[in-house]
């Protein structure tokens, strides 16, 4: 019994501690965000009410463009693989058996699967940038009727539309390491493209305005 129940509790353990990397992606996400939203509102009041604007609707466009992400990490599990390995130890007269698994992703059967995935994520992609584009290029003055913020609002919506057309093979790309259970090469990515980020967002604001400072999320 109490065998059982130590493996009990270390198998629950397991279960939370696989949380870990997600939290700390999206704890980096978080600061991600918050970073350029702070950089902004240092440029002065129009820049960041023309981040605010811009924010609002490219965040709004993301939701929809999340769909790869959770797309891939509902269809590609199934391609996710057990393989178990059996070895024999003998010692003076008793033999034992033991076995082993490992887990593997077959790459291969899943690529038409993949390819699937990508083709709705360009054409959602391609939709809510056609979206952006018009809500901010064309319908901006709804959003705002002072002239300087609308005026910022339009030189940055390049950067905005470049970030939405990556955006959706991005967060696709993530859910593929996901549904991999790659956790340990995705936090080693975001490690690394949080120094990336506190390392580039001075020299954005003093160099490249509100534009450098939206081009972060391009990364």
């Amino acid at each position: 019994t109490t065998t059982t129940t130590t493996t009990t509790y270390m198998e629950t353990t397991k279960q939370l501690l696989a949380f870990v990397p997600f939290m700390y992606v999206m704890a980096v996400k978080i600061g991600l965000f918050n970073s350029c939203a702070a950089a902004a509102a240092s440029l002065g009041g129009t820049s960041a009410a023309a981040y605010t604007a811009l924010s609002s609707v490219s965040f709004l466009c993301m939701h929809f463009a999340e769909v790869g992400n959770s797309l891939a990490q509902a269809f590609l599990p199934p391609f996710q693989r057990t393989s178990t390995s059996t070895s024999l130890s003998q010692k003076t007269t008793t033999t034992k058996k033991s076995s082993s698994s490992s887990s593997w992703f077959d790459l291969d059967a899943a690529m038409p699967t993949i390819r699937q995935l990508l083709k709705v994520t360009i054409g959602m992609s391609t939709f809510v940038t056609a979206v952006a584009a018009i809500m901010i290029g064309i319908f901006g003055g709804t959003l705002t009727n002072d002239v300087a913020v609308l005026a910022e609002m339009r030189r940055t919506l390049p950067v905005i539309l470049a970030t939405l057309a990556f955006h959706g093979s991005y967060v696709t790309l993530e859910g593929i390491v996901v549904a991999q259970k790659q956790f340990r090469a995705l936090s080693l990515c975001y490690t690394v493209l949080a120094v990336a980020v506190a390392a580039y967002l001075p020299w954005a604001v003093t160099k490249l305005g509100l534009a450098g400072v939206c081009g972060t999320f391009l990364w």
